[in-house]
């Protein structure tokens, strides 16, 4: 009989896990892989390790077979060979369901958990039981998961699953970010991940392109959210991960950089959810649809996007009309279809 997965931190009542420390290491973007995977680890382990270490990867579902790289264990019992041949042994349809299909979930949660074969050889025979998941794939097929393996089946409640589900959209964020801020540097072009506007941690605009100003004051404000963030709302996940952004208005994602002999200033850098070419719909919709294709509420799309969640509510039911369609279901589907085509 599952049980609920138990909180491994020891904080008080009214306290809660510092994730902030997560979204910090999340956003240390100019860090070589394995250098930013094990940032994450670290931060990541005060909140879920039960004892059994921590696993992480980076991997890119374009590839067939899915391709994982840049893998590290830290203090699990199963090693990187382990974790690849459970890698092997799972098929496409499982791979959908688990590595595809949430954001924050419990490995058990996957059809076919049970009897799968790496699962029976690799895990149980190290007292591994189920897996607690923060899965970061971002709608151009790359993406992020960090594993907490558990000694017992464990459900994932609901205030925990959105927690960690935010946590996600960060990694989302800042994977998108990197990959194109690599892209920049080998290319002497203009990416689109260039800077469009300096704030200092007070708020105080410093530069600002033209493209930007129709939302300085949404752009101080969440420079703003972060610092509280990160100060008086640390321990408060329910307050901490509302205020720290993971987007503003669908374009731009906000970083630390130290210029001008180590002076801190925040940066908002286009960074633009990426989604396949369908004409019928804006690129609004096709952003809002693709959060939707990877199984999120409208919420959850609100808090990826940044955007309100009446927008979202309304980009939704634009692109119901303009697809023909009338459940969430068949958006989906149809989404899918026509971006293929």
């Amino acid at each position: 009989m599952p049980v609920r997965y138990p909180r491994p931190y020891t904080m008080g009542a009214a306290m809660g896990p510092d994730l902030v420390s997560v979204l910090e290491a999340a956003y240390a973007v100019d860090r070589p892989e394995r250098e930013w995977l094990q940032g994450l680890i670290d931060a990541i382990r005060p909140s879920v390790d039960a004892g059994l270490g921590i696993a992480a990867y980076v991997y890119d579902t374009n590839d067939r077979p899915f391709r994982v790289k840049s893998l590290l264990v830290d203090g699990c019992p199963v090693d990187e060979a382990g974790i690849a041949m459970l890698n092997h042994e799972s098929n496409d349809s499982f791979v959908r369901d688990s590595w595809i299909a949430r954001s924050a979930m419990m490995a058990s949660e996957t059809p076919g958990y049970a009897n799968h074969p790496g699962v029976r050889g690799v895990l149980h025979p190290a007292g591994i039981r189920d897996i607690m998941v923060v899965n970061a794939i971002d709608p151009i097929g790359v993406g992020c998961w960090i594993g907490a393996p558990l000694p017992q089946l464990s459900t994932l409640e609901g205030t925990e699953r959105e927690r960690w589900n935010r946590v996600a959209a960060h990694l989302r964020s800042s994977l998108r970010l990197r990959l194109r801020l690599a892209a920049r540097e080998t290319s002497e072009e203009v990416g689109p991940a260039e800077a469009e506007a300096i704030l200092t941690p007070a708020g105080k605009v410093e530069h600002l392109e033209r493209a930007a100003e129709p939302e300085r004051d949404a752009l101080r404000d969440a420079a703003l959210g972060i610092v509280r963030a990160r100060t008086e709302y640390r321990s408060e996940p329910e307050r901490s991960l509302p205020s720290w952004k993971a987007m503003v208005r669908a374009r731009w994602t906000l970083v630390d950089e130290f210029r001008r002999d180590g002076e801190h200033y925040i940066v908002a850098r286009v960074n633009a959810m990426t989604t396949k070419p369908m004409s019928r719909l804006s690129e609004r919709e096709r952003q809002v649809v693709a959060c939707l294709s990877m199984g999120q509420t409208n919420k959850e799309a609100a808090y990826e996007l940044g955007l309100s969640h009446s927008t979202v509510r309304v980009l939704v039911a634009r692109a119901f009309a303009k697809l023909g369609v009338d459940t969430r279901a068949a958006l989906v589907a149809k989404y899918r279809q026509d971006s293929l085509t």
